[in-house]
Parts: structure tokens; sequence; C-alpha cells
């Protein structure tokens, strides 16, 4: 059964805001002024060596950052479908599609190799938020709510006495609890960031009262919208089928359309265009954040749910079905002016299950009895030093699909031979499969695309690759929280290119 929804809803909770579905372009204007006030702190970009790798400013060894930020306001700003090999931070000189985010990321420490633990946006944001992988939440399928009893990230802030308020675009309808406000616009990026600036007005600085503000935009989200016509800018004179249309991605996987040249070069402006157009309300929000005061004192979370497979692999377009790096490796950074370098790196393996006891640990707030994360304080202390760091892990619903990521070896583990019905069928027709292997293990330095499964020649690699994921999660409690997703958000889920369990 599904957990009961939260006492308050949508509108009692904010008020004045709603979980409105009117149109985008509503606000706009006004996001268009709040960018042009971002691009005044796009030279943030240069100063904090944004995207550098020639070595990451390292704080003094014998600092101790743990509980350095008590008292201090918190910024959650998560990205819906964010590879992190299309921003400027992490390498990517094709197009400018990120420079507000680049210079965020570079105002801080900077994460090269951060892993989501599953490539859906529901599981992969409760793990953000509970530090667990989603074995241990609950929250195994988009459309899954978040339990009752499940420790949060707002919860545990509002017991430490932070004012709460969450401005979404996606993830809904998920039995969010632990918040004041609340308010999810149903992918309208300008309305979610139009809302957080008018919630977070309502704190006059100085406040004795600190806050956290979760912000996820969902605009890098196939159909790609946020990228509006600018596409055809990008790559002129295309003459295929590809768009920024559900039906024309989705005839791609439903037909088996082989896409030349051409086309991948213009999914790749599509593509872009919408990482352009969501950098833009990034930059709009962290502007007016920033005009505002809200970000003196405050410490800036910026990370995605997941990637996009964008054909890599498969004929696939999306990103639900995969196991693969071009998903699962995700942006992630943090920044607190005074407190953490600027323009550092750190290179080792991290999960976005670590982002709540880092913040916890930061905040010198008590964490909850489980959390499968740990602190990434060290790493932000020294970035750079650390040796090889840990391994990293993704789960698959249900089912007994791993992967694990260790020193530059990746293996996706799939011990029942499971080909999962995730793809979107044609009317009338059963979903379609996702071939997944029963062992596929890839040298990522050589072969970052995952290209070439090498298993037949590393057995032994394989095998102790395979042990680290018994090792892991052998002695880990598993929540048995299967629920019935309700038709009308199934269908919900479904235009939005998800399959529903």
């Amino acid at each position: 059964m599904r957990t009961p929804r939260p006492s308050h809803t949508c509108r009692q909770q904010v008020r004045s805001f709603s979980c409105d579905r009117g149109s985008r372009a509503a606000s706009g204007a006004r996001l268009a002024r709040l960018a042009g006030v971002a691009a005044l702190t796009a030279g943030l970009a240069a100063l904090a060596g944004c995207g550098r790798r020639d070595g990451p400013a390292a704080a003094p060894a014998s600092r101790d950052l743990a509980g350095a930020a008590r008292g201090w306001n918190v910024v959650l700003l998560t990205i819906d479908t964010l590879r992190a090999d299309r921003l400027g931070a992490y390498g990517y000189a094709r197009r400018a599609t990120s420079p507000h985010l680049d210079a965020q990321l570079g105002a801080g420490v900077t994460f090269d190799s951060a892993f989501a633990q599953r490539a859906a946006t529901w599981p992969s944001l409760a793990s953000l938020l509970s530090g667990l992988y989603p074995s241990g939440h609950g929250v195994e399928e988009n459309g899954y709510g978040f339990p009752d009893d499940l420790p949060t990230l707002p919860k545990l802030l509002r017991a430490a006495h932070y004012r709460t308020g969450a401005f979404l675009s996606n993830m809904c309808d998920a039995n969010h609890q632990g918040w004041d406000a609340f308010a999810c616009s149903g992918g309208k990026d300008g309305k979610t960031v139009q809302d957080a600036l008018a919630w977070t007005a309502g704190t006059a600085p100085p406040s004795p009262t600190p806050f956290l503000l979760w912000v996820h935009l969902f605009g890098a989200h196939p159909p790609y919208y946020n990228g509006g016509d600018l596409a055809e800018r990008l790559d002129p004179g295309y003459q295929g089928s590809l768009g920024p249309k559900k039906w024309r991605l989705d005839a791609v996987m439903t037909r088996h359309q082989r896409l030349d040249g051409a086309d991948l070069r213009h999914l790749d402006a599509i593509y872009d265009a919408a990482v352009i157009g969501s950098d833009r309300l990034a930059g709009g929000l962290l502007a007016g954040l920033r005009v505002a005061g809200k970000l003196d004192h405050t410490l800036v979370v910026v990370a995605a749910d997941h990637g996009e497979e964008l054909y890599a692999h498969h004929g696939y377009l999306y990103h639900a079905c995969s196991v693969y790096q071009t998903a699962l490796h995700v942006p992630l950074g943090f920044a607190a002016p005074g407190l953490l370098p600027a323009g550092a790196r750190v290179p080792q393996a991290v999960e976005l299950i670590d982002v709540l006891p880092t913040v916890l640990a930061l905040l010198a707030v008590p964490p909850p009895p489980r959390l499968d994360g740990r602190s990434l304080v060290p790493y932000l202390a020294r970035p750079g030093a650390g040796g090889a760091g840990k391994p990293a892990f993704s789960e698959y619903g249900a089912s007994r699909i791993h992967t694990v990521v260790q020193q530059g070896w990746k293996l996706v583990d799939n011990p029942d031979r499971l080909d999962p019905a995730c793809i979107p069928g044609l009317p009338g027709q059963a979903p379609l499969r996702f071939p997944i292997g029963r062992t596929e293990i890839y040298d990522l330095a050589r072969d970052p695309g995952e290209t070439v499964n090498l298993a037949a020649g590393e057995a032994p690699r394989v095998a102790a690759l395979a042990r680290l994921i018994d090792q892991r999660f052998a002695s880990l409690p598993r929540r048995a929280y299967p629920q019935q997703v309700p038709e009308k958000l199934r269908k919900e889920l479904s235009n939005l290119g998800y399959v529903a369990p």
C-alpha cells in the first residue's frame, strides 16, 4: 500500500504559493531579468578557477571543518537529467552550456567522480535526502512516496530549528515531509524559481533562524523543452526527424530508428540547448539569492539526480533504464564563502548518499541512527588528499542488478539475467526491454564510453568487484516497501517518458 500523503496539502503548506500548472511563460520576463543579474556573476568562474584541473587549492591540512557551518543556511540546488560531462566545469568545450553553474561549482569544491544510486529521479533524490540506498529508504521506483518514519534532511534540520522550504518542478507527489513550505510546479521551472525567491524573501537578513531551501529544476529532462528553439540555432540546417517533442524522441526507441551522424549532432544540440536553458534559470535563482543577501553564511550544494543516455547504449535516449556512466555520473559541488576552498577538485569516487552526512557534519546536526553514506568533510578540508577512495554503487529497483566503480573499473552485475521492461512501447504494444548483460566490466580510463565489455578476459577483477557488491549489501537491511502507484500518477509519469512500475 502507498504511504498516506502528508496532512498538509501543497496549498496549505505554502499559503500564497500553489501547485500551479499554468503557462511556463508566465514568469519568463522576470526570470530573464534575474538571468541578466546572474550574468554579472559569471566572472566568478575565472576568479574561482572554474573547470580548472591544474591542482586544487587545498585548505590547511590541520583544519577541522566539522561543525564549522553551525547555524548557516543551506541551499540545495538539484537539476534533473544533467550529465556531468556536458558542463564546462567538467571539461565540456563544444559549447558554453553552463556559465552560471560553472561559476557556482568553481566557487567551492567540485567532485569529479560523483555517482547516483539509481538513474531515476525519485529513488536518486530520496537517496540524496536520506543518505540511504534505495533499498534502505524504500523509494525504489518513480511514483513511490517517502515512508512516514524515514529520517530525511528537512526533518532533521527542522528539528534543529531550521525553516525548511522545497520548490520543485518534478517528483511532486512523493509524500514529502518535513517542509514548512512546499510547492511543485509540474515542470515549470520559471515558476519554481520565482516561488523559491519569494519564500526566501520572507526571511529578513540577518535572520536568527537559518533556512534550508531545496530547488529542483526539470528542464534538462526529455523532451528538453528548456531549450526552446535554441537547438535550431546551435545546429542550423538540420532536416531530420528529431526535435524537442516527446513523440519524436520516443519514436527513436519504439520504432528502432537508426540515427546517423547528422541526427546525433542534432540530438546533442537539443540536449545542450536544454542544459543552457536550465543553467540560465539556475543562474537566475543564485543571482536572486545573492542580491537579496541570502548566500552569506550559506552552504550551497549543487547536484543532479542522474544523467542521460542520448543514444550511447542500445539505441536508448533517456535514463531510467540505464546502468552506464552517461546516466549515473553526476555533477556535485559544495560551496561556502570563506569556509571551503574555491576552485578545488576531488578526484575520488563519491556517492549522492554522502550529501546528507556531509551537510549534517558541517552544520553540527546529529545524524540519524542509520546512514549508508559517509561524510565528505575530510575531502572538503583537504581536496586531492585521501588516497584511492571508496567504491561507488548503484541499485536497480527491487532487482539484484548492481553496479560498482572502483579505481577506474566498472562492473555491471546482473545475476538473474534480467532485461527490464522499461522503454515505452507503441500504443497497444508491451514496453520494450533494455538489455543488460549478466556480467559487464569496463576500464573507464581507456573506455569512458563503456563500449567494450572485458568480462571474458578479466575474471579475477570481475570476482573482486562482485565481492565488493556482496560485502556492501549483504548486511544492509532492506526496507520492504512496495507501493501501488495511483492511476493518475502513473499517467503523469508516462507522459514524462517513464514507464511506471
